[in-house]
């Protein structure tokens, strides 16, 4: 077993322009948002403010090959639909204090019923994206949903 010397924080950051990298030797480290896709770690942790449909990527699917996704919703709702390989296309509502497992790999995205806010723990690296169909626009048939 490695002997580890404390260390003493060395800056304070502003959660809303910058995620937290998390290496394979348990080592945390501060990341612009500009270098999300730059970077060694293995996983990101990050806080978005959700207002709208466009700012979770309302109008693209999103899977993470390399390792399933947590989503926790801290304020507002939002609807996650979850998309699989022969299983039929499911929407899950979040509201304030729930999370939610989005299994590596299913195709996924979301909807913003009420602005708030979100912390996503997701693979740094490798995550593929594709267009939403327009005959599949979650907001005009999300279950549960209201506006």
């Amino acid at each position: 077993m490695t002997s580890h010397t404390p260390q003493i924080p060395s800056e304070v950051f502003e959660l809303v322009d910058h995620l937290v990298a998390l290496r394979a030797d348990a080592a945390a480290a501060p990341l612009p948002f500009r270098d999300r896709g730059r970077t060694d770690a293995d996983w990101i942790i990050g806080v978005k403010h959700v207002t709208d449909d466009a700012s979770v990527h309302g109008s693209y699917w999103e899977r993470h090959p390399r390792g399933d996704e947590t989503l926790c919703l801290l304020e507002g709702r939002v609807v996650v639909t979850l998309e699989g390989e022969g299983v039929a296309t499911r929407q899950i509502p979040l509201d304030a204090g729930q999370a939610l497992v989005v299994p590596r790999g299913t195709w996924h995205r979301l909807h913003v019923d009420r602005p708030g806010r979100l912390i996503f723990i997701t693979p740094s690296v490798g995550s593929e994206h594709r267009r939403v169909d327009a005959s599949s626009d979650v907001s005009s048939n999300a279950a549960g949903a209201s506006r």
